[in-house]
């Protein structure tokens, strides 16, 4: 492990280095100036994404992975967009549990982003990475744990597009020291959106599954997750589209997370098959038919095979409302070597609506309820989860965000890891965040975040050792620094 953490440090300096002196200084050398928007006139020709075909991105399937675009980032140009975030929080965590009692901590974040869009005629790539450390100054919980831990997240596509359609292979890689839902390896929502990077402009596309992967966290519970997967979109005509997608997503918590609480790495395959139509310019309707696999190399239970039959209704307003209602029936079959365990009909459910009030006000809303991997506390679980965010631009220099979430995660089998004698829990967070632009390139923001995480009996393997409860707050401040993006053609 220390091996890794020093090649992971050495590679995060070199790309710091090359990011602040050497594409600066290409870029000068090169005459090359910024990128335009896409109302600029001199941005040349459209992507190679409406020139040459391939999906419609301000109308993208229901059933494929790629979400609504009015327009291509940056005028659809090739470019690179470095960053730097520099933070410090207070932490105070109360109500623990005998793992991570009462107490307040001080947190130092360094981070150092890059986002990469590359446009050839007939093909795309997009990368995203964050990368950074973490150093808990302090009252630290957790004894058995360090006090540094680093903070990765990467995500990649290559598409290749052909008039009528696009293939595409998309993977998505973190390491981070909490779970994903509320970004708390970063210090909370309205940190990651205020300052941790450009926010996926690439067109990185989403994950199928990806509900439940990290939702819910206790302290540090450092963890390992990657997606991958390749998408196929055809066109048989103006108005339907059919989408096949394979995908494998594992999640391993490393040997260091809680030491009273084993966790449950999950493996999880799926392949799904989807019809799109058209009914006219706004509105769509998709049937998909989605299998997965779900697996559980050490917790002591057996797999879960998932069959699912979603429908779907999208009604989109290029730039100004997005929504998106769906459901059907899963059928849910156990494989246990040593319960016999009936098989579950039940429903899978999915709601989404992005609203662009004004050019300085959005807003979004996002809902999903299905068959989720459990987030390391279950071997499986049915996984409701809400997710709020406002956005709101004040003058030309300050822009204020809003964002909170709630999940809740019933468990399907029983397991000898994880909270074992809990049935059930639910997880909700609550932020704000307000940031200021210093100059061309600087920006300073602060954000505030509450954590609450709850379950109905306690979550470690030896009753009576630990509570079922705990809650933290973070206040944050940091400053960052993003440039205007390097043209590449």
């Amino acid at each position: 492990m220390k091996k890794f953490q020093t090649k992971m440090w050495c590679s995060l300096t070199l790309a710091v280095f090359l990011a602040l002196f050497l594409v600066p200084a290409w870029s000068q050398q090169s005459g090359s100036s910024p990128a335009p928007t896409a109302s600029d006139s001199s941005a040349g020709a459209p992507p190679a994404a409406t020139a040459n075909g391939g999906p419609d991105i301000e109308n993208p399937p229901l059933s494929g992975l790629d979400e609504p675009a009015s327009e291509p980032a940056y005028g659809g140009r090739s470019y690179l967009v470095p960053g730097i975030q520099i933070s410090e929080s207070v932490n105070s965590t109360s109500n623990g549990l005998a793992s991570n009692r009462s107490g307040t901590n001080e947190i130092a974040r360094g981070l150092g982003s890059l986002d990469l869009q590359k446009v050839w005629k007939t093909s795309r790539m997009g990368l995203d990475y964050i990368a950074g450390g973490t150093v808990y100054q302090g009252h630290v919980n957790q004894a058995h744990l360090g006090s540094a831990y680093q903070v990765h997240t990467f995500s990649f596509d290559e598409r290749i597009l052909w008039r009528t359609g696009q293939f595409a292979f998309r993977d998505s890689f973190s390491f981070l020291p909490e779970g994903a839902f509320g970004s708390g390896s970063y210090g909370g929502s309205g940190a990651f959106n205020s300052g941790a990077g450009s926010g996926g402009v690439a067109g990185v596309g989403s994950i199928p599954g990806g509900v439940g992967i990290g939702i819910g966290s206790i302290g540090i519970q450092p963890r390992i997750t990657n997606f991958s997967g390749i998408d196929l979109t055809q066109a048989l005509s103006p108005r339907s589209t059919v989408v096949v997608s394979v995908g494998y997503n594992y999640t391993d918590f490393l040997a260091n997370a809680q030491s009273s609480l084993p966790l449950i790495n999950s493996q999880m395959s799926s392949a799904q098959i989807g019809y799109d139509y058209l009914l006219n310019h706004h509105d769509r309707l998709s049937a998909t038919y989605a299998y997965q696999n779900f697996r559980f190399p050490s917790a002591g239970s057996g797999n879960i095979n998932a069959h699912i039959w979603h429908f779907t209704y999208g009604h989109r307003v290029t730039g100004k409302l997005n929504l998106v209602l769906g459901g059907g029936p899963q059928l849910i079959i156990f494989h246990n070597p040593t319960l016999t365990l009936p098989n579950k009909i039940s429903a899978t459910g999915r709601a989404q609506l992005s609203y662009q009030a004004s050019s300085r006000t959005s807003a979004q809303f996002s809902y999903n309820y299905q068959v989720s991997p459990g987030s390391g506390f279950f071997a499986g679980s049915n996984t409701n989860l809400v997710h709020v965010s406002l956005n709101h631009t004040l003058g030309r220099r300050w822009t204020l965000t809003m964002d909170g979430g709630y999940s809740y995660s019933s468990r399907l089998q029983t397991s000898l890891l994880g909270a074992s004698t809990a049935s059930h829990y639910d997880y909700w967070y609550v932020g704000s965040s307000m940031r200021r632009q210093l100059g061309r390139y600087f920006g300073a923001f602060m954000s505030y975040q509450y954590n609450d995480i709850r379950f109905n009996g306690t979550v470690c393997t030896t009753p009576g050792t630990c509570g079922n409860t705990s809650a933290r707050q973070t206040g944050l401040v940091g400053i960052d620094w993003h440039p205007h993006p390097f043209r590449l053609d």
